[in-house]
């Protein structure tokens, strides 16, 4: 399985537990996706299948996100994963920020507890349009040349940066075991995409 691609019209992203209707979606997309190919550690749980993808967390079964949509998926070496999320993590420190609406980093290294967000980085900005002031909010510690056991990244922006095949879309990353791990990556390619229950990382912190 070196990659794939699926079509469809639309994406679910940072679905929550806050009522029946999103449960009911939840369970949606996951009857789409169907069995699939199933990748897992002690963190998350990913599902891909010629109908769509989704993850959700083992211990946070709120975190989850999902596409019946367009998306590629391949596997990757530790090396190359840490060089790509160490490009991520510089996004906000270069001149690509100029570009950017709105960029979320969440990076999972161990079992956590949103409280004391100890073993995770989580970084949020957002902003109504390029080149407007920007909101901004970090916790957490990066770990710089460490490979996270899961890390997911969504961007809204005029242009692709470095490492991602999309302007405007989300990518998620989880390690197997040994040498080769997967990275999902999902463009919003549509018009008709939206973020169906999407809240900013600062908010879910809370």
């Amino acid at each position: 399985m070196d990659g794939s691609t699926m079509d469809s019209e639309w994406s679910l992203e940072h679905l929550e537990a806050d009522g029946g209707a999103t449960q009911v979606l939840a369970r949606y997309v996951k009857q789409q996706v169907g069995e699939g190919m199933e990748f897992s550690n002690e963190i998350a749980r990913v599902v891909v299948s010629s109908n769509g993808c989704y993850y959700e967390f083992r211990e946070l079964p709120e975190e989850f996100s999902g596409a019946l949509g367009e998306f590629t998926h391949h596997f990757i070496g530790v090396r190359d994963a840490i060089e790509l999320l160490e490009r991520l993590y510089h996004l906000p420190r270069t001149d690509f920020l100029r570009d950017v609406v709105e960029l979320s980093l969440f990076v999972v290294y161990d079992r956590f507890d949103w409280i004391s967000h100890q073993n995770i980085y989580a970084y949020h900005l957002q902003r109504s349009m390029p080149g407007d002031r920007l909101l901004e909010d970090v916790r957490g510690i990066f770990r710089h040349g460490q490979l996270p056991r899961f890390f997911k990244v969504r961007l809204l922006a005029e242009r692709a940066p470095e490492g991602l095949s999309f302007a405007r879309g989300m990518a998620f990353f989880i390690a197997n075991p040994g040498e080769r791990h997967l990275l999902v990556q999902v463009p919003y390619t549509h018009n008709s995409v939206s973020d169906l229950i999407a809240r900013p990382l600062s908010v879910q912190w809370h």
